[in-house]
């Protein structure tokens, strides 16, 4: 009888696989921008990221390996002078695949819509006089609406996980600061930014999250082609989940990576790819990896 209640209560898990705890990646984690294309342009184009999780590394039966896909139309317009809007449309794919059972369980659409508006405090690039100094420092903030599906079915047909979701399920809210500095063909980039998330009609609320991250680039000028390969690291911290107002304790965490990129402009063309690999992270008090990130681009200067 007890082995016969057993076999029954593993059937259940079979079904709803990943219901146990929140120990899942995320792709609604702090935002990288790496280098972005000519600060003094607008441009328009699409990025593509991946993200690679193992989730679960205690235990047998819940190992899982997660991937997050993401294309999204991202671009810079300038409404006023010295002021700078950015958009951000992503849709994403996301996958977890139970090493036990080689199953995929997929759910994929339209994700969070974001944007940010930033002010020109200095940026040389506008001025008419040369510099041997150049640099831009942008100050804002901006927010995301809950445009990515939250409200998942429990019914196994999907990973009811709330950090495997298309969104966040509320309005979040972001402030951020970046900096550039060129000096001949070399140059530096710092990106800080502190997300303050609210609670979703679930009564769900993720946990605010800082992230930061510098860069030290080489420009090489080719007739018409500039190349621009780049090194870095990135940097992110945050807290526990809330579920009505209780902690959920399988998540939070601590994460750096080592950044290496490649960035070509050709005319008013601009294509960029970024590789990031973990320096060193605690996520879910060790129950959750990071393998690694790519992101690719290509954007339209206008």
């Amino acid at each position: 009888m007890r082995n016969l209640v057993y076999t029954f209560l593993l059937s259940l898990l079979g079904i709803l696989p990943s219901h146990a705890c929140d120990v899942c990646g995320c792709g609604n984690g702090g935002s990288f921008f790496g280098i972005l294309p000519q600060s003094h342009m607008r441009f328009a184009g699409v990025r593509y990221r991946i993200k690679n999780y193992e989730s679960h590394l205690n235990s047998t039966f819940f190992r899982a390996r997660e991937n997050f896909q993401t294309a999204e139309l991202w671009a810079r317009f300038y409404p006023f002078k010295r002021t700078q809007l950015m958009v951000f449309v992503p849709y994403s794919l996301n996958t977890q695949t139970l090493y036990r059972t080689e199953t995929p369980q997929r759910i994929n659409g339209l994700g969070d819509v974001s944007a940010l508006f930033h002010y020109n405090i200095v940026n040389t690039f506008w001025d008419s006089t040369s510099h041997k100094v150049d640099q831009t420092l942008l100050i804002g903030g901006g927010v995301k609406a809950p445009t990515g599906k939250f409200r998942y079915v429990e019914d196994g047909s999907e990973v009811a996980n709330a950090n495997f979701q298309l969104g966040t399920g509320s309005v979040d809210f972001v402030l951020n600061a970046i900096y550039n500095l060129r000096y001949q063909n070399w140059g530096a980039n710092v990106d800080v930014s502190y997300k303050i998330n609210t609670t979703n009609p679930n009564q769900y609320r993720f946990a605010n999250r800082t992230s930061g991250s510098i860069s030290v680039f080489r420009t090489v000028s080719l007739s018409s082609l500039t190349l621009m390969p780049n090194v870095g690291v990135y940097a992110e911290r945050f807290g526990y989940d809330t579920k009505n107002g209780t902690k959920n304790t399988f998540t939070g965490g601590v994460l750096s990576t080592a950044n290496v990129g490649f960035e070509l402009y050709y005319k008013k063309i601009s294509a960029g790819v970024t590789y990031q690999t973990p320096l060193y992270q605690h996520l879910s008090d060790g129950d959750l990896k990071l393998k690694n990130t790519t992101t690719t681009h290509i954007t339209f200067l206008f």
